[in-house]
């Protein structure tokens, strides 16, 4: 059986200095969309990047978001 290769619905790219976030919006096999978030990040001269992702789908995003703009918030 063929693995079929699904294309991200949304798809954004943030470049801070030597790290790289992704952020998919992907569709599940049940085809509910999720939100996908990798981080890329450069190591050393001559080493593969370093990757890091998380899932959120749409029933943790409010609550992930509040508690985003929260911790934000101390920043300023």
């Amino acid at each position: 059986m063929e693995k079929q290769i699904k294309k991200p619905v949304k798809s954004s790219i943030l470049k801070c200095g030597k790290r790289t976030f992704f952020f998919d919006v992907n569709l599940a096999s049940n085809n509910k969309k999720y939100l996908k978030i990798t981080e890329s990040r450069f190591v050393e001269e001559g080493q593969d990047r370093k990757r890091n992702s998380f899932i959120l789908f749409p029933d943790d995003i409010q609550n992930f978001k509040g508690r985003f703009e929260e911790i934000v918030g101390y920043l300023g």
